[in-house]
């Protein structure tokens, strides 16, 4: 699982699911969360804590959003090269296959369906890591 210290980016259009997610995040024992309204916001926190030596480790991102959507910043993240392999969670209200699909086919470690509860997340934390945590944070040291 994810050390306590992982730093974590949430960004949900909604301030009320960024506060959901953050709070299960801290009851789960993170304690360095930072919070994005949209994908641009989020672009901006990610090359700036990249640029300073403090960067994310673990980013929750809504699929729904207004500008570009959860699946385009995956696609840019994914695209960086320091954070190609980066955990990314997807969260989403659709139970839809093909927006689960695409999100796989773009390297989404993993996706969370809204409503969701502390066991779901923390479920969802650990598939993250199995796929991509362990791998991520050593190429990062």
């Amino acid at each position: 699982m994810f050390p306590d210290e992982t730093q974590i980016l949430v960004i949900d259009d909604s301030a009320n699911i960024r506060q959901v997610i953050a709070s299960t995040l801290e009851k789960i024992g993170f304690y360095k969360v930072e919070t994005a309204a949209d994908a641009n916001i989020a672009l901006e926190k990610l090359n700036k804590r990249k640029a300073i030596g403090k960067p994310f480790e673990l980013i929750l991102s809504d699929l729904n959003m207004p500008g570009p959507s959860g699946i385009d910043f995956l696609q840019q993240v994914r695209a960086m090269p320091d954070c190609g392999n980066m955990p990314f969670i997807i969260i989403t209200t659709e139970s839809e296959k093909g927006a689960v699909l695409e999100a796989a086919l773009h390297g989404v470690s993993s996706y969370v369906v809204k409503p969701f509860d502390y066991e779901t997340i923390k479920k969802k934390l650990q598939e993250a890591w199995t796929k991509h945590g362990a791998k991520y944070l050593k190429f990062k040291n």
